[in-house]
């Protein structure tokens, strides 16, 4: 790989705008490159809830994620067929860590660039909350793009 170019680029999208406009990125970046294109959307299930899992409305709560997450993969898909980009697209769940889920998905797939957006929450926000793409950015191995709002 030369420096700049990338094989595989995968893309972590929850569905907000700017996790969107990463996609973009990462279909302009696939073309540039002629790389191939992995889109997830890792969708977080705390451990907590895991005793909750028989129940009907965890089952509901997961299919309305999942279809949520198939509206999304279609339009980035369009997109990425209209710019002659291979793409592939996942849902997957985690238990416990959303950045540790990401990093590991990158690694199975081999690819060489993981782009995600932030909103670029600050102070007590950001202490709050966290980061999913600062953990991200600090915890992989491969480059991180980081697509601000």
């Amino acid at each position: 790989m030369n420096v700049g170019t990338f094989s595989k680029i995968l893309v972590a999208i929850d569905g907000s705008e700017i996790s969107l406009k990463a996609a973009d990125y990462g279909i302009t970046m696939a073309k540039k490159d002629n790389a191939k294109l992995v889109v997830i959307n890792i969708l977080y299930t705390p451990a907590s809830t895991f005793t909750y899992t028989k129940q009907a409305w965890f089952d509901e709560f997961l299919k309305k994620a999942k279809d949520e997450a198939a509206e999304w993969f279609n339009k980035i898909k369009k997109n990425a067929t209209e710019n002659g980009v291979e793409v592939k697209t996942e849902t997957a769940e985690e238990l416990y860590s959303v950045p540790a889920a990401i990093v590991q998905y990158a690694e199975n797939e081999n690819a060489d660039l993981i782009i995600m957006g932030t909103t670029g929450k600050t102070g007590f926000k950001r202490l709050l909350l966290g980061s999913v793409a600062n953990d991200v950015v600090i915890h992989s191995p491969i480059p991180v793009m980081v697509i601000k709002s």
